[in-house]
């Protein structure tokens, strides 16, 4: 399915916003640019009431903030671009002032309100606003009537060199919205932002309390890295004073058409060694719900950040993107569109990120870049982004990737992931990489950290090979496709993963066409992973009976339990048995005779025909062989699935007319003596089989035949012993 237009975007990016149940191909780039589903790190807490990381009801990082703060009383200022005047009061719509000169030339205080009438446009002006408010007491900067967005179109003005449609300067307790904020194409070589936050000179410190939200920035042009949609800047020099912020909030704006970054947060803590904030200049900070489109640099950039939170946003065409012919915009190598760096224990959740560029390098939707520490993304969709999925720097380590979804990342740059030499350990787990034909990247990648892929499911229609290394380990992942047998995984499933549509997905939205259909070798086939978050892809809790494997944990099915014996009461009534001796001793069913005979035992009903049955069974001598019974009719027809001490395999068998027939195997390491976990579900044709709560074969009947019957166990020349049977049924 092709990307959907720009309106489709916009459409998909605000209902991220509804209620529901985050680079560099050379250093230069990343010196430069100078929770976690916290169950990694603690973040599995019940939700708390300050704006402090928690979880709510699904289990998801979350920041509780106030959308209508309680504020003491203040003076409400009117602006009026077409009737009013600067010789007003500006207390009333009545007498409102005119321009927003008139503004800057006010110092604010707590409670203050600065409304600017729907409709009105401000052309050659700017806001450089003066004052803090205090804590329950915020100054806003809002609109005031009905109609458009009030538009500040701030052209080619400038202070102090920099232009800006809305700055703060140095203050706090500021919530600024509800305004449309532009430039156009300027002639002037300088840097520019839409909104400007920065705390610099004699004024700078800790900042607090900083919100942005619905505001509309489109067609800003600035000259450098520094500049772009919305901009938070600690700056000064290595001997100036340094400034952070605490309790940030950007949330629900749409940046359109910018150079050079869409959202943005820097310390120039990054560029001196005397300031000691470099990696928590930013704490309590949330971006939630924006739409960055047409961007000529990054989209969302997150630096220095501590348990920084970034969902439900969108961002599409980042990287030289923009309509711009500007000759002074810079020339830029490498853009990711959603990143973070020198920043530890960031969450990155529910985002989605399309057509990424690669430029010179790089292009990835996804970026742990250096210096990110114990960071996460999770349930994030990416689509047709050039560079491949995740980038991951040098100077990174105990970062987790998991439950994502990735349909059709164009791998241009190295592969699905590019990990730099001297990237620390990664984990990736749970999530969906598919590729359609006609790409070449590699699928997964190594470095010099530790990189388990668990329980992910491949679907490689391309022809990319699998990364092998000493420092990549392979664990219960499904591949389907080119390469599927590459990886050295011991658990490995080579199977169609029975998606409900593949390829079909546009965004977030539709991404369930990455569900398992009931029946998938993906469900209940998977390895608990330690501190795996609270839910899946979809938000379904973890885990449902066994886990599945790839984004989505499957609701466990109602099951109605045909059979139970865990023969407890010292006898087998109700099985029949043939060959060998057969006796209920310790709890347990045996059969103890090593005659050169089949030795069987049923029970059941000739009737049953779709179910799992599940026991334990022990082999007891060596070389001996003995397994579940399934479907079976009489001693001449019957499917077995059995353990081998003699080849180190479990097999499926069919006996069909008194012809016993090998259909599939694998190998699995038996020990005599000990009892083993084996489990079968048959279902119309299909047989799957399970050791241990791990998949090890499935097989499809090609013609009908074997289709009811009993459950029971079977052992040829060998001493065995069965417990706790169980058969459930849909």
């Amino acid at each position: 399915m092709g990307l959907p237009n720009t309106s489709a975007v916009l459409a998909l990016a605000a209902a991220l916003l509804l209620p529901q149940p985050a680079h560099a191909a050379q250093s230069a780039h990343a010196a430069q640019s100078v929770q976690v589903a916290a169950t990694v790190h603690g973040a599995d807490a019940a939700r708390t009431t300050k704006t402090v990381h928690g979880t709510d009801a699904t289990g998801t990082v979350s920041h509780t903030t106030s959308r209508a703060t309680r504020r003491a009383a203040g003076t409400t200022y009117y602006v009026d671009a077409a009737g009013g005047s600067d010789g007003a009061a500006g207390t009333s719509t009545s007498a409102a002032w005119k321009t927003l000169g008139k503004v800057n030339a006010q110092t604010f205080g707590p409670g203050d309100s600065i409304l600017l009438r729907s409709g009105g446009v401000w052309t050659g002006q700017y806001l450089d606003l003066r004052g803090s408010g205090a804590a329950g007491a915020p100054i806003v900067l809002g609109q005031y009537g009905t109609g458009a967005k009030p538009r500040i179109d701030f052209a080619d003005t400038a202070v102090d060199g920099e232009g800006f449609g809305v700055r703060l300067k140095n203050v706090s307790h500021w919530e600024i919205g509800g305004l449309e904020i532009t430039s156009g194409q300027q002639p002037t070589d300088r840097r520019r932002s839409g909104v400007l936050v920065v705390g610099e000179g004699a004024g700078a410190g800790d900042f607090t309390h900083i919100h942005v939200r619905n505001t509309y920035i489109h067609d800003v042009f600035g000259t450098d890295r520094r500049t772009g949609g919305i901009n938070f800047h600690a700056r000064g020099t290595a001997t100036g004073p340094e400034s952070t912020w605490t309790d940030v909030l950007i949330e629900g704006n749409t940046v359109d058409n910018v150079a050079d970054t869409g959202i943005q947060t820097m310390t120039d803590a990054l560029l001196n060694t005397t300031w000691a904030h470099d990696l928590d200049a930013f704490r309590n900070l949330v971006i939630r719900g924006n739409t960055v489109t047409r961007i000529h640099r990054d989209g969302i950039l997150v630096r220095s950040g501590l348990a920084p939170l970034v969902e439900r946003n969108t961002t599409d065409r980042i990287g030289e993107s923009t309509t711009s012919t500007l000759p002074y915009l810079d020339d830029i190598a490498v853009v990711a569109a959603q990143w973070m760096y020198a920043t530890t224990d960031a969450v990155f959740q529910f985002n989605q990120a399309f057509r990424t560029r690669k430029l010179d390098g790089d292009g990835q939707p996804w970026d742990f870049d250096q210096r990110v520490y114990r960071s996460v993304y999770q349930y994030n969709y990416s689509q047709d982004n050039e560079g491949g999925t995740l980038l991951v720097m040098d100077q990174t380590d105990d970062n987790v990737f998991r439950y994502n979804i990735s349909q059709n990342d164009l791998d241009r740059s190295v592969g699905v992931f590019h990990l730099v030499s001297g990237s620390g350990d990664l984990k990736v787990h749970n999530n969906v990489f598919y590729r359609s034909a006609g790409q070449t990247g590699q699928m997964t990648g190594t470095s010099t950290g530790k990189v388990a892929y668990t329980n992910n499911i491949f679907v490689n229609q391309g022809s990319g090979a699998y990364s092998i290394s000493g420092n990549v380990t392979y664990d219960h992942n499904l591949y389907s496709g080119t390469n599927a047998g590459q990886p050295n995984d011991p658990h490995k499933i080579i199977a169609s993963p029975q998606f409900v549509t593949p390829g079909g997905a546009s965004g977030l939205a539709s991404a369930g066409a990455y569900r398992l259909q009931p029946g998938s070798p993906g469900v209940d086939s998977g390895v608990a992973v330690p501190s795996p978050g609270a839910q899946d892809f979809f938000g379904t809790a973890l885990y449902q009976g066994s886990p599945d494997r790839g984004a989505h944990e499957s609701a466990a099915a109602p099951v109605t339990t045909l059979l139970s014996d865990d023969f407890g009461d010292g006898d087998a009534a109700g099985w029949t048995s043939g060959g060998g001796s057969w006796s209920v001793a310790n709890g347990a069913y045996s059969q103890t005779s090593t005659a050169a005979v089949e030795s069987l035992a049923v029970t059941g009903s000739a009737t049953w025909a779709d179910y799992t049955v599940q026991g334990r069974v022990r082999l007891d001598n060596a070389s001996a062989n003995a397994g579940l019974v399934f479907r079976y009719a009489d001693p001449a027809n019957f499917y077995l699935f059995r353990l081998n001490d003699g080849t180190d395999t479990a097999d499926l068998y069919k006996k069909v007319g008194g012809t016993l027939t090998k259909v599939a195997g694998a190998s699995v390491p038996i020990v005599p003596g000990a009892f083993r976990t084996l489990k079968v579900s048959v279902s119309g044709s299909a047989v799957t089989g399970f050791v241990d709560g791990n998949q090890v074969l499935t097989w499809t009947a090609p013609a009908a035949e074997l289709t009811t019957g009993k459950v029971g166990l079977r052992m040829h020349s060998s001493i065995a012993t069965l417990d706790d049977l169980r058969v459930t049924a849909p």
